[in-house]
């Protein structure tokens, strides 16, 4: 049966994922089929005759016969881009006016810019003139700058 598969879709010219998408199955399940580790459901082999309706089906079942019912060739479906008495061409018969309005340019405006004046001050100096460490034993140094020892 999976032969017979196979041959649905070499007749198709689709892929096995693209034949699962078609016929609604996951593409695990496709490959699975295909690869003989599981046999087709009866639910995946309705799908398969419900969606390719001119599939013979005592030649998918058993094997018997010709693919294709009473010599029906490949039916297409409608597609949406070819044109045909399904989806006639849509011809405009008046061209179609629309109003345009112009674009006015913008006023640009331009403002006067003052200039700023930043002031720096400056801040007195701060010298260091003690440090000290405390310890954990409750011992303490303390560290004088040189320059402050010269004063």
């Amino acid at each position: 049966m999976k032969d017979r598969i196979l041959r649905i879709m070499e007749h198709e010219g689709i892929s096995p994922s693209k034949f699962a998408e078609e016929i609604g199955i996951q593409r695990s399940a496709m490959s699975h089929i295909i690869s003989g580790r599981n046999n087709p459901s009866l639910d995946v082999l309705t799908k398969i005759m419900q969606r390719f309706t001119y599939v013979d089906t005592d030649w998918l079942l058993f094997g018997k016969g010709s693919m294709v019912k009473n010599g029906i060739t490949k039916i297409e479906e409608p597609n949406l881009f070819r044109e045909n008495e399904i989806n006639p061409p849509i011809v405009q018969v008046e061209p179609e006016y629309r109003k345009h309005t112009e674009l006015s340019k913008p006023e640009i405006t331009t403002k006067n810019t003052g200039i700023e004046q930043i002031k720096y001050e400056e801040r007195s100096s701060k010298n260091v003139s003690k440090i000290m460490i405390f310890y954990s034993d409750n011992t303490f140094e303390t560290f004088t700058p040189e320059k402050n020892k010269k004063e």
